[in-house]
């Protein structure tokens, strides 16, 4: 069981220090661009209950959340650790006193700093006004403290959502709603549409269902500017529209329970009554608390020799357990006994290790994901690359769900999984082009689903410049065809694995052997291509991607950093490369370690990256530099994140890399890196465990000298699913302060080289 409180420390190398439960820090991440969600949820929750902020110097906040600023509501959903533009921001109150402007927007400054702890969050205003608020599966509970003699008043703002000032045309808006309370004056019902968003949307339709625990003496409803007695209200246009619930003086606690559905607003009723039976706040974080333990928390064990450590580690574990939402049984679009899971936000993002965490700590968690994406498929014609208020869009890169489906099939993650159909979606994505979806920032092709670009990819062997993301969307479809080849050949199918393996070689054809950068002693660099094979640009940089965004030949990472990106096949790139010193020397400018530091770890597509030494046998070199990142792209607190935490892409490599060992997605090879924990142990759903343990720990003896796996000595600096987690087993670690070339046995393999 965790403790469950909230912490603050910065990250260190403090081996003496001990505790005897870690803590869980909720606000890790929610500055510096981390954008993680602090609010009340539960795994995977649909509910995400949260403060929205208006924050004159962000502009935009993408998870509701920011330190400073007035809050204009606390609302019922949220995503976390997004960028883009945001979601949701929906279904919202506001405790309130005194006289109300309707000719403004209401909100409320905070007189101390926030408190949030898993599944519980409060604030004190500046009114006097303490709010706290629990969330449970469909549903929440709020609970409001007000100071004596006032009369506490509730609204329930319809229009509320959050916006993008910064980016109107990603924005979010609101399109129509309406409110009603009931006769009784304790409850109401409604529905709000909106539409836009960083997926540019559809109009699609909240419903809500919410009651208070003591009827009201008085309701007031507002359109506009304009407020009257009744009791209901409602619009078409792009204004405020709601009601306020005004109770007696006398009456200091407000309790209130909101549910939420897409369904309807029946259905948003029921799911008060099957989340809760009182009005019992703790009870519901107790609740809660108890699901994050067995589903997520209990799954991992280290010894807590290392007090920060320990707590940053749990600390990851929950924000990588925050999205993709569990809709099950709230689906609007269709039918079905299959999982339905939304929010994905988006597998660009989590393909390459928060997917492959799923797969070792939850395989039942993974199978649902993947059946999930199936169910997706057939009724909606693609998998989705993201997906948010049940609607497809957008894609970055590749159609990078064929990867999260090898990944699954090579690990066992089958559990009712049709792979026929799996692999019929897969096909969908590497063979049809979608169905042209405009999007203002990339108008050369569809954004929303599949693979944009898909004529040059199939007719020419790469995309070329006359598609935004080029580079981008070529490593990447090759990576995602290797993933096809991985699927077919498990299926029986061998026509169609040799057809994708060979496919899966075509980022070659973007390899320029001659491309050359000022700032580098080597040549040979991806590169953009026209469509007659020519190479564009006279004055091409490699260590140039421009706004590296949507209009540009690279997406969030530099030429120099795309060129590592092809897990699958490793050993062409290091025939490319030439020899295994200038692998070393160019993976040695890639981090600051001993180099120029070209890459980015706060973006997706350098995670490996560091890992990429133990292809030749140089494993101490990834030690240094998963140890350098950590140490110095890491640490506890608010800021703590290096970048945007992309739905807990940032806090799975940062788990990965605490362990010791990191997955290549898509096939059963992890690579070895040095354990930050002398003792760790994974409890899987198998009933079976995986014990890590690590001799001679300390804060200078980091290197590997020996490995043991399952009690055998071991020369090879990975190792595969089914050594370790198929039917439990063990590493050991001898460590120590010295480099060692104590890896002298195989490399890691590439399944893609083609001979």
């Amino acid at each position: 069981m965790m403790k469950w409180i909230i912490f603050a420390a910065v990250l260190g190398s403090v081996w003496s220090q001990q505790t005897s439960e870690p803590d869980i820090d909720v606000f890790f991440g929610t500055e510096n661009g981390g954008n993680v969600f602090p609010g009340s949820t539960r795994p995977f929750g649909m509910v995400k209950m949260g403060f929205d902020v208006i924050d004159s110097s962000a502009g935009v906040v993408f998870s509701g959340y920011a330190k400073d600023g007035n809050v204009a509501g606390i609302s019922m959903m949220h995503e976390s650790g997004t960028g883009g533009s945001p979601e949701y921001g929906v279904v919202s109150q506001l405790p309130l006193i005194g006289d109300i402007d309707y000719s403004s927007q209401s909100s409320l400054g905070r007189s101390s700093d926030d408190i949030g702890s898993v599944g519980y969050y409060s604030c004190n205003f500046n009114n006097g006004i303490q709010a706290e608020f629990a969330a449970a599966d469909r549903a929440g509970i709020y609970q409001y403290s007000f100071p004596e003699n006032n009369e506490p008043k509730v609204m329930i703002n319809v229009t509320h959502h959050l916006a993008n000032a910064n980016k109107p045309y990603w924005s979010q808006y609101f399109v129509n709603g309406s409110v009603e309370a009931n006769s009784d004056k304790n409850g109401y019902k409604g529905q709000a549409t909106f539409t836009g968003g960083w997926a540019c949307q559809d109009p699609w339709t909240i419903y809500f269902c919410g009651d208070f625990e003591n009827g009201a003496d008085s309701v007031e409803s507002f359109v506009g500017t304009s407020s009257s007695d009744s009791s209901q209200a409602s619009t078409n246009a792009n204004e405020s529209v709601g009601i306020v619930f005004t109770f007696p003086s006398n009456q200091a606690i407000i309790r209130s329970r909101v549910g939420i559905s897409f369904i309807s607003t029946d259905q948003a009723c029921s799911n008060i009554k099957n989340d809760f039976k009182d009005y019992n706040l703790n009870s519901t974080v107790s609740d809660t608390k108890t699901l994050w333990d067995d589903q997520v928390f209990d799954k991992v064990d280290v010894n807590n020799d290392n007090e920060t450590l320990s707590n940053l580690l749990y600390t990851a574990l929950y924000g990588a357990h925050l999205v993709p939402s569990n809709k099950t049984g709230e689906n609007p679009h269709w039918d079905s006994p299959e999982p339905y899971y939304d929010d994905w936000f988006t597998m660009w993002d989590t393909f390459r290790c928060l997917n492959p965490l799923f797969n070792v700590l939850s395989p039942s968690r993974g199978a649902e994901l993947i059946r999930s994406l199936i169910d997706i498929y057939k009724h909606d014609g693609y998998t989705p690359d993201g997906r948010s208020a049940n609607q497809n869009g957008k894609t970055q890169g590749g159609s990078n769900s064929d990867v999260l489906m090898a990944d699954a099939y090579v690990k066992g993650v089958h559990d009712r999984i049709n792979w026929d159909d799996a692999f019929a979606a897969m096909v969908k994505n590497a063979e049809v082009t979608p169905p042209y979806w405009y999007d203002f920032k990339a108008p050369d092709a569809s954004t929303k689903e599949g693979r944009g670009g898909l004529s040059d990819w199939i007719g020419l062997g790469y995309v070329s410049r006359n598609y935004t993301r080029s580079v981008t969307r070529t490593m990447e479809f090759s990576y995602d065809d290797f993933a096809l080849s991985v699927v077919a050949k498990g299926i029986g199918n061998d026509t169609a694995h040799d057809k994708y393996l060979k496919r899966s070689a075509n980022w070659q054809n973007i390899w320029n052997h001659n491309a050359t950068s000022g700032s580098c002693k080597y040549s040979g660099f991806v590169q953009p291509k026209n469509p007659d094979g020519s190479w564009a640009y006279d004055d091409y940089d490699p260590l140039s991607c421009g706004n590296c965004y949507w209009g540009d030949d690279e997406y969030e990472g530099k030429p120099v950093e795309y060129g590592w990106a092809v897990p699958h096949d490793i050993a062409t790139l290091i025939d490319f490369i030439g020899d295994n010193d200038t692998f070393i020397a160019r993976l040695d400018d890639m981090f600051g370690l001993n180099g120029q530091e070209f890459a980015d770890i706060g973006n997706e597509p350098s995670f490996l990256t560091p890992y990429l030494y133990n292809f030749v046998n140089a494993n101490y070199k990834t030690t240094e530099t998963i140890r350098y990142l950590i140490n110095t792209k890491y640490s506890i607190g608010p800021s703590g994140l290096p970048g945007n935490s992309d739905a807990g892409a940032m806090q799975a490599w940062l788990f990965f890399g605490l362990m010791g060992f990191y997955p290549v997605a898509g096939t059963t090879t992890y690579l070895i890196s040095s354990p930050f924990f002398s003792s760790a142990t994974f409890n899987l759903e198998n009933d079976k465990k995986v014990k890590i343990t690590a001799s001679n720990l300390s804060n200078d003896n980091i290197y590997i000298q020996s490995v043991e796996i399952n009690g055998d000595s071991w020369n090879k600096n990975w190792f595969t699913h089914d050594d370790i987690f198929e039917n439990g087993g063990s590493i050991h670690f001898e460590l120590g302060s010295a480099p060692c070339r104590w890896d002298t046995g195989d490399v890691p393999p590439s399944p893609g080289h083609i001979m």
